[in-house]
């Protein structure tokens, strides 16, 4: 018997981790065996596998691209293995050399590229939300969590009920603490902390923000402290803390509302942005383009349009792959 068992949920997603298992050079022929029951099992499991084949077979360029730059942030990896197998004709086109050699060195599995599947930390953590997805969480009695798109957090001390604080991996969330006691969270290598006061945080890439919406937060980071109260905002990241500043609070709860708003923000920034939002990935391949400040609005009902939206506005030339894969040049 294979012990080997696809995530639940849809069966993209379950065509995605078999496409993993079986280029990860660990398969056995107990997993042949029940792959070949689950691609069976009926049309639409057929039809999954057949999508993901496309994917990974239009992507060759891209998909090496994007590995190849994952691979350099691995300690230890080396990319030759990775472009050898590329430039062998009989593996090109099924990308499993590729494949194979990046999972064994770990990047796929802590980094997917493109997105296309869960990572090992977004598998691991106590409760995490999809791309488009939002959740809110009761982090016992006295604290609620909202949290957006691509957002990772997890219960620290106390317990499974009432935990003492939390940490939010990466994404994006708003805290309410109403309780007796100090709440605080931990992100990005920096403690939150706080009584009484609805805040949000984010941490989408090297840099963590902090607004305080209501009532006062704490925050420390690089041996530094900052209090913020309600319109102020902290940033912070591995330089140390900036001062605090008077926030953009529609700006700041902008994905409560279900729209995304930029004033004269970099496409390439637009770009980045919209792909937390939206299934698959927008690739923008014209850094010339992707400096050009973009005014625009996008309703996250209607994500898949932005980029025929950039296309009409900014004249980006767009094409579409298999999986929500969009290449503007």
């Amino acid at each position: 018997m294979s012990s080997f068992e696809p995530e639940s949920g849809g069966l993209d997603r379950q065509a995605q981790a078999w496409w993993v298992r079986l280029h990860s050079g660990q398969a056995t022929r107990a997993d042949a065996e029940a792959f070949r029951q689950w691609a069976t099992r009926s049309a639409a499991h057929a039809q999954a596998w057949r999508e993901v084949m496309r994917v990974w077979s239009a992507l060759d360029p891209l998909l090496a691209e994007e590995a190849a730059r994952q691979a350099s942030r691995a300690r230890g990896f080396s990319w030759a293995s990775v472009s050898e197998s590329l430039r062998s004709p009989g593996r090109r086109a099924f990308l499993g050399g590729a494949v194979a050699a990046s999972v064994t060195a770990g990047v796929l599995a802590v980094d997917p590229p493109l997105g296309l599947w869960p990572s090992l930390g977004d598998l691991s953590a106590d409760y995490r939300t999809a791309t488009g997805e939002q959740r809110q969480v009761s982090l016992g009695q006295s604290v609620s969590v909202r949290m957006n798109t691509q957002t990772r957090i997890n219960r620290i001390g106390g317990d499974a009920a009432n935990p003492r604080g939390m940490e939010l991996v990466a994404g994006e969330a708003e805290v309410v603490a109403s309780g007796a006691g100090d709440f605080f969270v931990e992100t990005g290598g920096g403690r939150l902390q706080a009584r009484t006061a609805r805040f949000n945080i984010r941490h989408t890439g090297p840099q963590v923000c902090v607004t305080c919406i209501d009532g006062r937060v704490t925050v420390s980071a690089g041996g530094e402290q900052r209090a913020i109260e309600a319109g102020r905002q902290v940033t912070y990241d591995g330089n140390g803390m900036r001062e605090v500043v008077r926030a953009d609070m529609a700006g700041v709860s902008s994905w409560r509302t279900g729209t995304l708003s930029f004033d004269s923000t970099p496409l390439s920034e637009v770009i980045a942005e919209i792909n937390r939002y939206r299934p698959g990935k927008i690739f923008l391949r014209n850094e010339e383009m992707g400096r050009t400040l973009v005014r625009m609005q996008v309703s996250l009902r209607s994500i898949d349009n932005a980029p025929v939206m950039i296309r009409e506005l900014y004249g980006a030339r767009l094409r579409n792959l298999p999986g929500g894969i969009v290449v503007l040049s």
